[in-house]
């Protein structure tokens, strides 16, 4: 009978520490809850106040601010309430002007907030609003009420009788009756005659933990009855002589420890030995039941477990059970073993007898192990996943959630595991700027965040009842879809307004048109002036060139004095500069107006070089310039213009002459290079500066700043040699380096005939 009474006491202790547990666990819930709720209220008096000062600051009268905008369903001045008529309005003002001079700013009457505000100048001002818009009324089993002269409740059960107050800022629980009660948390608000409180129906007395007690006493109760029957039989024992030594087959408790398929065991902690049965021996890995040395048992204990195993034997108490599990050293594999037991009696100071049963619980430590082993895995799954992951409960209390659920919605010091989905809903709002439902699936929701991130949220049901609540980063899908809404707005707006430019286009069309009839007026007109000029310049300048070259050779005899001599050959030289220039003007304007027209044929490339080179010699050894020709044999011909080579290379070896001073040299070279003949005229003369290369091949430009002293000529030789190459099909090139000279190429390409030639040859 002690013993039932023992396990009932047991029983009912663990029920109640559960219990104290769940309404701990329930009081810190409804803590949180509340102090949530509360900052949300102070939340929105904030804003009415700030947005009301606003309108005041703005000059606008309080008959023309909409109390609607500021947060309030109606908004009057104290003294106008208390002059009206209205007894509710009387009672206001009275109430409003206690709140005032408590230093208050909130109250409550009727289920109506009063909100007083007293400007910097002006009457001061009181407002209402129906409490339901400032907060939230709780779900499920918890109801809010608001605490103060006159309690007003929102929820959907009724106010239980108090078994006690509930003080400000305090927690605990209210009796209504044996098994009824509610847990109950309040919190202060600033500068408001009330507290707010939110309860909770917690009977004490549920099917939960019905079914947990019935389950401790189970648990208690087997291996009790074990231990009873077996103390039974040991009082016969002891009554026989001795444990110690072989146990008859007709003793009472060797009948008990064999007739059932569980491994007990029983210790003398005086002698240090211990009896086992066959199961237990088994379970152990000894060879068979009997008598053992404590210290052989307690070898076969895995070595971390032994000490735990040691403990509880000598700890063992009569009304104090011990279970406690370890593995075993079998060869056979790992086996798990509980031991359950307590103490019979004391026999002693230094002895007692202890008695219990081994049970193997391998496969269920096994699947424990692998369970939390799949479980682990799922967790390191979920925790990888990039996006916030949440699972909550059929009650809507979370059970799991991940690093990225509290990263994004800003929930570090409000998630913890029970917390309800509103809580977390209202606590997360913080951080949401937007949120809208999908219209083809309610479950689906699009969230932005403050930080500029938009969220897909999917909530989805699983079978067994739980929610699983997920979220996928479409920040980039959001501004595109929003760059492409910008852009279709433009685009329209650009359709609009070309359709309204279409005169305007027209206009614009017509005097396009006028501008183009002009230009070809003009392109005309410098053609017809340029012919003109071909005729009018050219017709005088050969007149005083063959003048001139007539007196320079005195064909009709001497002159007299030499002067005269000098003065005509300088006529000479200045009317034919004047004549180069003016066929080189007129020669690129032809280029640029596509009336240039070469007549291409196959021809030897040395043939019109070596022209160009033996009619420009006697010019280069007057400066003292020596200039030498260079050909590879054996080249192929070109498809080239005679008459536009040798003005080629007259152009590149007079500007080589100008620019190379007396004792210099100017090679040329022909040689082949791929599918071109190369053509190259180097000097030895002042280069010129990369920065400046670039420019040199477009007409009229010159490096007048070369040395200290400009050159006479146009500046379109270069220009003219280049375009003559890329008529021919060919490139033009130039390279140089200040003091030590300049290469100048042109490529032309070879003849087909040539090519195929070769070939064949080949």
């Amino acid at each position: 009978m002690l013993t039932l009474v023992i396990v009932a006491s047991t029983v009912a202790l663990m029920a109640w520490n559960q219990q104290q547990a769940r309404d701990i666990e329930t009081l810190k819930l409804l803590q949180r809850d509340a102090l949530i709720s509360a900052e949300r209220l102070n939340r929105n008096a904030d804003d009415t106040s700030t947005r009301l000062a606003l309108e005041l600051r703005s000059g606008r009268g309080i008959t023309s601010i909409d109390p609607r905008s500021v947060g309030l369903d109606s908004l009057t001045t104290l003294p106008a309430a208390a002059a009206s008529d209205s007894e509710d309005m009387q009672a206001l003002a009275d109430y409003a002007n206690t709140l005032i001079a408590d230093g208050n700013r909130l109250g409550q009457m009727e289920g109506q907030l009063i909100f007083v505000q007293v400007p910097a100048l002006g009457s001061p001002l009181v407002g209402q609003v129906d409490a339901s818009a400032w907060l939230s009324a709780p779900s499920g089993q918890s109801r809010l009420l608001l605490n103060g002269t006159s309690d007003h409740v929102f929820g959907n059960r009724e106010v239980l009788p108090p078994g006690k107050a509930v003080t400000d800022r305090g927690h605990g629980f209210q009796y209504g009756g044996v098994t009824e009660r509610s847990a109950t948390a309040c919190v202060g608000l600033e500068k408001a005659d009330f507290s707010l409180c939110l309860s909770n129906h917690a009977p004490l007395v549920t099917l939960e933990n019905g079914i947990e007690l019935l389950l401790y006493f189970l648990l208690m109760a087997a291996p009790a009855l074990a231990v009873f029957g077996l103390y039974r039989s040991v009082g016969r024992l002891d009554t026989k002589g001795s444990v110690s030594g072989t146990t008859p087959a007709s003793d009472p408790f060797e009948i008990t420890a064999t007739g059932v398929n569980v491994g007990f065991w029983f210790i003398r902690t005086g002698q240090s030995s211990v009896w086992l049965n066959e199961e237990a021996a088994r379970l152990l890995g000894m060879p068979t039941a009997g008598d053992y040395p404590l210290v052989d048992v307690y070898g076969q204990v895995y070595g971390p477990h032994r000490t735990a195993f040691e403990d509880a034997i000598d700890g063992a108490q009569p009304s104090r059970p011990f279970s406690v599990q370890f593995a075993t050293r079998q060869s056979s594999g790992e086996v798990w073993l509980e031991a359950r037991g307590r103490q019979l009696h004391q026999e002693g100071d230094d002895s007692a007898v202890v008695s219990g049963v081994f049970l193997d619980v391998s496969a269920l430590v096994q699947a424990r192990q692998s369970q939390k082993s799949v479980e682990e895995d799922i967790r390191k799954a979920i925790e990888s996943f990039p996006g916030p992951f949440a699972l909550w409960g059929s009650n809507r209390r979370l059970i799991f959630w991940n690093r990225a659920y509290e990263a994004t919605f800003g929930l570090e010091e409000v998630l913890r595991k029970g917390v309800s989905m509103e809580t977390v809903l209202l606590a997360r709002s913080g951080k949401v700027t937007h949120e809208r439902s999908s219209p083809l699936n309610s479950n689906v929701s699009l969230i932005g965040l403050g930080n500029g991130e938009w969220i897909k949220f999917v909530e989805r049901k699983t079978p067994s009842g739980n929610t699983v609540s997920f979220g996928l980063d479409v920040t980039d899908d959001v501004r595109s879809e929003e760059l492409l809404t910008r852009q279709k707005k433009k685009l329209k707006a650009l359709v609009q307004e070309l359709e309204r430019s279409e005169g305007h286009n027209a206009e614009l069309a017509r005097k396009y048109n006028e501008e183009k009839a002009k230009a070809e007026h003009s392109a005309n007109t410098k053609s017809a002036f340029l012919a003109n000029m071909s005729h009018e310049l050219r017709t005088p300048l050969n007149a005083i060139n063959g003048f001139s070259e007539i007196l320079v050779n005195e064909m009709y005899g001497p002159l007299g004095d030499k002067r005269y001599l000098d003065y005509a050959r300088d006529i000479l030289a200045s009317g034919e500069h004047l004549l180069d220039m003016i066929n080189d003007i007129l020669d690129i304007a032809k280029i640029e107006a596509g009336k240039m027209t070469i007549h291409p044929k196959p021809l030897d490339l040395v043939d019109p070089v070596d022209a160009a080179v033996r009619m420009i010699r006697r010019k280069a050894e007057d400066k003292g310039v020596t200039l030498t020709l260079q050909a590879e044999e054996g080249l192929p011909e070109v498809d080239a213009d005679h008459r536009a080579v040798r003005q080629m290379m007259l152009n590149l070896l007079s500007n080589a002459i100008k620019f190379t001073d007396a004792g210099g040299r100017i090679m040329v070279g022909v040689q082949r290079k791929d599918d071109f003949v190369r053509v190259a005229v180097r000097d030895t003369g002042i280069g010129i500066p990369k920065e400046h290369l670039p420019r040199l091949a477009e007409p009229f430009e010159q490096v007048s700043d070369t040395r200290e002293r400009n050159y006479e000529g146009t500046g379109l030789g270069l220009a003219l040699t280049k375009s003559f190459a890329e008529m021919h099909g060919g490139r033009f090139s130039i390279a140089s380096e200040v003091g030590r000279g300049t290469i100048v190429s042109f490529f032309l390409p070879i003849s087909q005939d040539s090519q195929t030639a070769g070939r064949n040859v080949a």
